[in-house]
């Protein structure tokens, strides 16, 4: 980013003329400390609140549909900020890309009322996990897809997958430092498939749920992949969730497999 703003203006949260934007982002989650931001390191948000204050002229806070770990990616993430500011909202997504490192893009952007909000009004997100499964891992896929190689039993990482549909306590797959206040969720589809891409052999997991325990999809995912390589029985993924014991599970699967790519409304 550039030089710092002096003395920007600040939203006036009083007046009448400020609207209310989403918008739809993708991000390569590698260079970032996270989608939320923190003091440590470059994030998501405040690549994105840095660009905005450069369109606005005022800063603005960010708003996420949901928060991603360092290393995870997004195709479909939300987000939404306040502004009276009168730049065509169908402008935004050119003018922010024009301020953006080039790992972020704002896909579209529409103005929306108050009540919207991008966590609480979801409805469902789902995530999509890619394993690389070639005996030797791709470089062209290193950043996208996390490397297993040796055979993978789908089918019996499909049956472990239908234990965990349907609405119950995921506490076994919630990782510690969560603010939760209950770990049950409703997982509504979680599909297991082989594809090709370079003509490498990959395998896909795409999660859906009304929402998501910190690294539960990751932690799913590295049982999952427990599974297919006969560490675990398909059947044990069940005794584990019914356990509600994080620390009797398998570790969480690689960031980088990981990726946000789609939040119902």
């Amino acid at each position: 980013m550039g030089a710092e703003r002096q003395s920007p203006k600040i939203l006036n949260s009083q007046n009448p003329k400020i609207r209310f934007i989403a918008c739809t982002v993708a991000y390569d989650g590698g260079p970032f400390c996270g989608s939320q931001r923190q003091n440590n390191g470059r994030t998501v948000q405040g690549e994105i609140e840095n660009a905005l204050q450069g369109v606005l002229q005022h800063s603005t806070p960010i708003t996420l549909a949901g928060r991603t770990d360092a290393g995870v990616h997004a195709t479909g993430q939300c987000f939404r900020f306040e502004t009276d500011n009168r730049i065509p909202t169908e402008r935004m997504p050119r003018a922010l890309n024009a301020k953006l490192d080039k790992a972020i893009r704002v896909l579209d952007a529409r103005e929306v009322d108050e009540s919207f909000h991008p966590r609480f009004s979801a409805r469902s997100r789902t995530y999509r996990y890619i394993i690389d499964n070639s005996e030797i891992a791709s470089p062209l896929l290193r950043s996208i897809a996390a490397p297993v190689g040796g055979k993978l039993n789908v089918a019996a990482m499909q049956r472990a997958g239908e234990s965990l549909l349907g609405r119950r306590d995921f506490a076994a797959w919630q990782s510690a430092g969560s603010p939760a206040k209950t770990t049950v969720r409703e997982v509504k589809r979680l599909e297991i498939k082989r594809r090709k891409s370079f003509d490498l052999p990959l395998i896909e997991i795409e999660i859906e749920a009304d929402a998501f325990l910190y690294q539960m999809v990751r932690n799913i995912v590295g049982a999952l992949i427990w599974v297919g390589q006969g560490k675990l029985k398909d059947n044990d993924v069940r005794r584990l969730t019914e356990g509600l014991d994080r620390t009797k599970c398998p570790p969480p699967a690689p960031p980088q497999g990981l990726s946000l790519i789609e939040v119902q409304y």
